[in-house]
């Protein structure tokens, strides 16, 4: 990465359904760099948002994840001090945009291990944001796996740009994976990959409450510009990256909404479907079926296999106290199922089979695109029905997106428009478009986004470009 490359892309914006903001002057790596105060090497790690292409919502179910690094992402730099205290600064991390300088000790116990106490004391007290709480976390995270050793001696950290204008995207976890990035080659350590997206992962599950998983990190690690990243959650390795043909291209488009409660819904469908796992393992302990290589994932059964023998054995919906009285939690230490709610365990459950397939079969379309014109209409079919299940299947469509999607489709084949989904968690965010590179597509697609302006009242924008993962830019030393 050159020191000119740029780091910042969005202003902030704390609303969670406000209007997206439009891009402000961008900082270089050495401007981020610049705001750490001590005399000593500076290393900067640029870790890119995750655009969702397919298979993003069944990631806790082991699916196989198709993502796109965005040209919008998050500059960390990171400093070695030598008066003990950990100092935090830019998003902004404190009350007013103030920099944060605490003891280590917050950090690292005198035995040299994380400290629970950080998790807790600081999360809970209101004291960082969310950046801060990304920073701290991923700096704990990092010295329990033994990926960087207790820096007793303290840290400066400076953020630059937390993508705060986008509605959705990943953020939280290319503000973990640069953190991590950057202070492993800092401390003289080689950044092991996988461990620190596993690392990243548990900042948002413990951290910051968010039950997701990896996919959001390794891509923001290890994404390659212009290329879909295949994340396989089931085993926590990667698969292959691979290029869309020359005459193709997918391009997200925030919708500038996201609800209110998505957080919430994201949950309830997790908890759903973590049920639906649970009746399933139930069946196939008591029928004895060796047949199928079941381990606990859900990627694990094919749609056959899950019309043939489970679908119609799993209750549309059932009530979480009656759930937990014949079955108990479901061992899913992310979410606890509550007796007053009702759970749409079918449905939800069915997504996520049919989502990893969907996943598997865009692989397959996109393999032979180059020889066959109408495999991309076969992988835009596919984007069209995972929307339609995020929206269906699991209620986590929106108004806003829909009626994005829809304008989108509207101008078809003829405009070079293939096929739109909602993008990450649903609720609203973002929006995958795989479309034709021309100039016919990209017409249509403006004419759609300005349609959907004038009926929602909302300012929706494209999201161009796409920026290597941190691991593949590398660690500058400025």
């Amino acid at each position: 990465m050159r020191v000119e490359q740029e780091v910042v892309g969005v202003v902030s914006s704390n609303m969670a359904c406000a209007e997206p903001t439009m891009p402000k002057p961008a900082e270089t790596a050495a401007e981020v760099a610049a705001r750490l105060n001590g005399g000593g090497a500076r290393f900067v790690a640029v870790a890119p948002g995750r655009l969702d292409v397919l298979g993003g919502l069944a990631e806790y179910s082991g699916a196989l994840v198709l993502g796109l690094t965005m040209g919008h992402h998050v500059g960390v730099a990171a400093q070695r001090r030598s008066d003990g205290k950990l100092w935090i600064a830019g998003c902004p991390t404190g009350a007013n945009g103030r920099a944060i300088d605490i003891p280590i000790s917050t950090l690292i116990e005198s035995n040299g291990q994380a400290s629970p106490a950080a998790r807790s004391d600081r999360a809970a007290s209101g004291e960082l944001d969310d950046s801060g709480i990304c920073v701290l976390g991923a700096l704990a995270e990092g010295v329990r796996d033994g990926l960087l050793p207790a820096p007793t001696n303290g840290f400066s950290i400076s953020i630059g740009g937390a993508m705060d204008g986008i509605h959705g995207g990943g953020r939280h976890s290319a503000i973990a994976a640069a953190t991590l990035a950057a202070a492993t080659v800092a401390m003289d350590r080689q950044p092991q990959a996988m461990a620190i997206a596993a690392a990243c992962q548990r900042v948002e599950n413990n951290w910051l409450n968010a039950p997701v998983g990896m996919a959001d990190a390794a891509c923001a690690l290890l994404g390659e510009s212009d290329a879909i990243l295949e994340v396989r959650c089931e085993s926590g390795t990667l698969g292959g990256t691979f290029r869309l043909p020359a005459d193709s291209m997918l391009l997200g488009v925030d919708c500038g909404v996201l609800q209110n409660d998505a957080d919430e819904k994201y949950r309830h469908v997790r908890t759903a479907t973590y049920m639906g796992r649970l009746l399933i393992d139930r069946i196939i302990q008591h029928e004895r079926m060796k047949t199928l290589a079941w381990d606990g994932f859900l990627s694990r059964i094919s749609v056959a296999d899950f019309v043939e023998h489970f679908r119609d054995r799993l209750p549309p919906k059932m009530k979480g106290k009656e759930f937990l009285e014949r079955f108990g939690e479901t061992g899913d230490a992310l979410t606890r199922v509550e007796p007053t709610e009702v759970y749409k365990i079918r449905s939800r459950t069915e997504h996520h089979i049919y989502e990893h397939a969907r996943s598997r079969q865009f692989v397959e379309c996109l393999s032979r695109s180059r020889n066959d014109s109408s495999a991309l209409v076969s992988a835009g079919e596919l984007m069209n029905a995972s929307h339609w299940s995020y929206g269906q299947r699991c209620g986590l469509g929106s108004v806003e997106t829909d009626s994005l999607v829809t304008l989108i489709r509207k101008h078809g084949q003829d405009a070079g428009i293939y096929g739109a989904k909602v993008s990450g968690r649903g609720c609203g965010g973002l929006v995958a478009v795989l479309l034709e590179r021309s100039d016919r597509s990209l017409t249509a697609l403006d004419a759609a986004i300005e349609d959907y302006s004038a009926r929602s009242g909302r300012r929706a924008h494209v999201l161009r470009g796409s920026t290597p993962g941190a691991l593949i830019s590398g660690v500058q030393r400025l």
